[in-house]
C-alpha cells in the first residue's frame, strides 16, 4: 500500500526564542481608560475604554499545563462600554473565529488569502508564538497594517461586560500538539501540485508511463501550476533492502537520476516515494543493534515495516537512512514522500517503549530521530510528506501530512482544517479525476481548502477533451490561512487532544486519522484581500443533489449595512445572479457539481466582477487594478497562460458603456450578455499582460 505527498522544510535551528507558557499581564488605568495586555515581552493589545470599568482576571490551568486566562471588563454604570484598540502580533499573526453562534447559524469552512476582514472574526492568533486572544462576540477586527516585524488589527467591541480569553501555547497545549513549536520552523507557502503514479498505475508503473505523463503535464498543465511528477512504489528491485532504496528495476532503465534529469528538462520537478521498511534479514543479523528487538533480544519483524530501525542508535540512522536520502537530494528530487512511518512508530516502536526507555529514549523521540535525519539530508528546500495518516510526532519536521488512508475522500479535508498551513500542509491523497465523474469537484474542493493536490490518472484520461478543465481552474492553489481556530469535524482532533493514539497497531485507520466518507460540508468560503480590492469566493459542492438554498451575507461575515449591495457571479455557469442586499439564493445543483460564487461589493462605477483564469476569479491572476475617475479608465495587469482564452467580466452601472478594450496591446473581443460585458483574448505566451478599458457615459442615466 503506498500513499501520497507532503510540505516544506523546517529550519535546522530555532529562529526565535520560545514564548512563555504564562498568562498575559493586564494593565488598566482608570483615570485615562487605557488598557493593555502584555505577553512575551511586548504589548499584544493596547486600547481605551469609553467609561469607568472594573477589570478582573481569572487564570486556570488544564491538562498538559494549558493556561486559560479570562479577562473581564465590566462597566461600572448602566451604559455599555466602547472599547477601541490595536492588536499586534508577529508577521505570522492573523484574525479568525472560535466556534460559536455564527457557525451554528450557517456551518461552513473558512479560509483567507491576505489580511482577513471577515466580520465573523473575533479572535487573533499569532502562529509564530502560538498564542490566541479571543474577544467577545461583539468584537470586530479590521486589518490595520503589516510590516516585516508586525501585523496589526484594529479591534472594536461594545457591551456592559467584555470577556477576553487568552491562551498561550494554544495548539501545543490546548489542542494537544506536544511537538508543535512554530517558533522553530516556518510552514511551506508555495503550491504543491502535480501528479502521483500510485492510483494511476500502482506498482506496475514503468518509466515509459512516467515519461508519457511528464510530457503531457509539460504541454498541458505545467503553466497552470502542476510541477511535481511523483514516482510511487514499483521502481525498486527489491523492496525493503536499504542498499537498493535508490536503485531501479528493469522497468526503469534510466534509473532515478536519469528520470529526474528528464523531468527537469521539461521544466518539471522530480518527486519520489520512499519508505522506511526493512526486509533485509542479513543486515539484521549482521547489525542487530540497528534494529528494535523482540522479547528474545533479537531484531523482530513488525507488520508492514518488517525490521523496525532503532532510532535511538545514531549508527543505525547514519548507515541506513542518510545515504539513500542524501543521494535523492543530490539527484535533484524536490519532493519526497516517506511511507510506512506509522508502522515504524506504532507497530515497531510502541511495543519497545520500555526497552527504549532503558536506552534513554522513547518511541516518539527515536521516531523523530529517523525522520529528522531524512529532513537533514534532503535540506530545507525539499518538500517532505509524511505518510500515512495523522502523525503528530512528525510536526516540525515534515511539511505535509496525508491525513487518511489511500484514496481521495470528500470528507477528508473538513477534518484538521484548522491545522492547514498552521501546523503543516494537509494532503487528501492523490485525486484521480477520470473515473468518478468528479473531475471538477475534487480539484475545486482541494483548492478551496488550500491543501496539496496531486492528480493520479493514467495518461489517457488527460487526453480526453475537457477532462482537465477543473484541474486547470483550481490551480495554482493559493496559500491560505484558516478562518477558524476549530475543525468543522473535530472528532479526530479531539481524540488527539484527549490523548488517544493508535496503540493497537498502525495497520488500520486509528482514532487520529481523517475519515474519507461521511456527512460532507457543502460550503467553503475564501476571503481574498488584495491592495486594490477585497472580495469573497463561496463554493458550494454537491456530492449528492442539493436543493436551492438561501445564503445571507451576514452569515458569511460580510458587512450588511442597509445601503450595502453585492454583485454575485458564478464561474462555471458564467452567470451574473444579480445585485443583492442581505443575501441571495444559490440555485439547486446536480450531484457531483461545483458552483463557485464571487461576491463583490457593488461600486457606482464600472468594475471587474469575475475572471475565468481561476476559481478565485481574480485571486491568482489579477496582479494590479487601477481606476481613474478623471479618465474613466480601468487598467491593470493579469497573469495568463499560453493559449488559454482569458476573460475579464465587467459590470457597468446604468449610464455607462465600454468604449474601448485592450488586452496585451491588442483590441479585445467584447461581448455583452446577461447584465455583464466580457472582454477576452487568447495569449500567445504564459506570463503577465497589461489591459485597459475605457468607458463613456451615455445620455440616459
Amino acid at each position: 500500500m503506498a500513499c501520497a505527498a507532503g510540505l516544506a522544510a523546517a529550519p535546522a535551528a530555532a529562529q526565535f526564542a520560545a514564548p512563555p507558557n504564562a498568562a498575559a499581564a493586564v494593565r488598566y488605568q482608570a483615570a485615562s481608560g487605557r488598557i493593555e495586555f502584555d505577553y512575551n515581552g511586548g504589548a499584544i493589545f493596547r486600547g481605551s475604554l469609553s467609561g469607568p470599568a472594573r477589570v478582573t482576571e481569572e487564570v486556570g490551568a488544564g491538562l498538559r499545563g494549558a493556561i486559560s486566562e479570562k479577562i473581564r471588563i465590566t462597566a461600572r454604570g448602566a451604559a455599555p462600554l466602547q472599547l477601541r484598540g490595536v492588536l499586534a502580533g508577529s508577521p505570522e499573526a492573523f484574525a479568525a473565529e472560535t466556534y460559536g453562534a455564527a457557525q451554528r447559524r450557517f456551518a461552513l469552512i473558512r479560509t483567507s488569502s491576505g489580511p482577513d476582514a471577515n466580520r465573523r472574526n473575533h479572535a487573533f492568533y499569532d502562529r509564530r508564538y502560538d498564542w490566541v486572544l479571543e474577544g467577545p462576540p461583539s468584537a470586530r477586527l479590521a486589518p490595520r497594517s503589516a510590516t516585516p516585524a508586525h501585523v496589526r488589527f484594529a479591534l472594536t467591541a461594545r457591551g456592559t461586560m467584555l470577556l477576553f480569553v487568552f491562551h498561550p501555547r494554544y495548539y501545543q497545549k490546548v489542542r494537544g500538539l506536544v511537538w508543535f513549536r512554530p517558533w522553530t520552523y516556518a510552514v511551506w507557502k508555495q503550491p504543491v501540485e502535480g501528479w502521483s503514479s500510485w492510483w494511476a498505475y500502482r506498482d506496475a508503473v514503468t518509466e515509459s508511463d512516467v515519461r508519457a505523463v511528464a510530457r503531457l503535464f509539460a504541454a498541458k498543465l505545467r503553466d497552470y501550476g502542476y510541477s511535481y511528477i511523483q514516482l510511487d512504489d514499483g521502481y525498486r528491485p527489491r523492496d525493503g533492502y536499504p542498499a537498493q532504496w535508490t536503485a531501479t528495476n528493469a522497468k526503469f532503465p534510466s534509473g532515478l537520476a536519469g528520470l529526474a534529469k528528464f523531468e527537469r528538462g521539461l521544466g518539471l520537478r522530480p518527486a519520489i516515494w520512499q519508505n522506511v521498511g526493512i526486509d533485509d534479514s542479513a543486515l539484521a543479523v549482521a547489525h542487530p543493534a540497528w534494529f528494535l528487538p523482540g522479547p528474545d533480544g533479537k531484531p523482530e519483524r513488525a507488520r508492514w515495516v518488517d525490521y523496525g530501525l532503532n532510532g535511538a542508535n545514531p549508527r543505525a540512522i547514519n548507515a541506513v537512512i542518510r545515504p539513500a536520502f542524501r543521494q535523492l537530494h543530490a539527484w535533484g528530487y524536490d519532493y519526497v514522500k516517506v511511507d510506512t512511518l506509522r508502522h515504524l512508530l506504532y507497530d515497531a516502536s510502541y511495543p519497545d517503549r520500555a526497552w527504549l526507555k532503558r536506552q534513554g529514549s522513547s518511541p516518539e523521540v527515536a521516531f523523530r530521530n529517523v525522520l529528522g535525519a531524512i529532513r537533514q539530508e534532503l535540506g530545507p528546500a525539499t518538500y517532505l510528506l509524511a505518510c500515512w495518516g495523522v502523525l503528530p510526532e512528525t510536526i516540525g519536521i515534515a511539511n505535509g501530512s496525508r491525513l487518511g488512508t489511500d484514496g481521495f475522500g470528500p470528507a477528508t479535508l473538513q477534518q484538521y482544517n484548522s491545522w492547514n498551513n498552521v501546523v503543516w500542509r494537509n494532503d487528501p491523497d492523490h485525486a484521480d479525476i477520470g473515473g468518478a465523474g468528479e473531475s471538477v469537484i475534487r480539484p475545486v474542493l482541494t483548492s478551496m481548502a488550500g491543501a496539496q493536490l496531486l492528480l493520479s490518472d493514467p495518461v489517457a484520461v488527460y487526453q480526453r477533451p475537457g477532462e482537465l478543465e477543473g484541474a486547470k481552474r483550481a490551480s495554482p492553489i493559493l496559500f491560505t490561512l484558516p478562518g477558524q481556530l476549530y475543525d468543522y469535524d473535530p472528532t479526530a482532533a479531539n481524540n488527539l487532544r484527549d490523548g488517544l493514539r493508535n496503540t493497537d497497531g498502525g495497520t488500520n485507520p486509528g482514532p487520529l486519522d481523517a475519515e474519507r466518507e461521511g456527512a460532507v460540508c457543502p460550503w467553503w468560503l475564501m476571503d481574498i484581500a488584495r491592495p486594490f480590492e477585497r472580495w469573497s469566493v463561496l463554493a458550494r459542492l454537491s456530492w449528492g443533489a442539493l436543493p436551492a438554498a438561501r445564503v445571507r451575507f451576514r452569515d458569511l461575515g460580510l458587512e450588511t449595512a442597509p445601503q450595502r449591495r453585492y454583485l454575485v457571479y458564478e464561474s462555471w455557469t458564467r452567470r451574473l445572479l444579480g445585485v443583492f442586499r442581505g443575501g441571495f439564493t444559490a440555485p439547486a445543483q446536480p450531484a457531483k457539481a461545483a458552483r463557485v460564487y464571487a461576491i463583490r461589493r457593488l461600486l457606482d462605477r464600472p468594475q471587474i466582477v469575475s475572471t475565468n483564469r481561476h476559481i478565485t476569479q481574480g485571486g491568482v491572476d489579477l496582479l494590479q487594478e487601477n481606476w481613474s475617475a478623471a479618465a474613466r479608465r480601468l487598467s491593470g495587469e493579469s497573469a495568463v497562460v499560453a493559449r488559454d482564452r482569458y476573460r475579464i467580466v465587467l459590470h457597468l452601472p446604468r449610464g455607462w458603456r465600454l468604449a474601448r478594450a485592450a488586452m496585451d496591446g491588442r483590441a479585445a473581443t467584447v461581448r455583452a450578455r446577461g447584465g455583464v460585458v466580457t472582454a477576452a483574448f487568447t495569449p500567445e505566451r504564459t506570463g503577465t499582460i497589461a489591459w485597459a478599458f475605457a468607458f463613456a457615459r451615455t445620455a440616459a442615466r
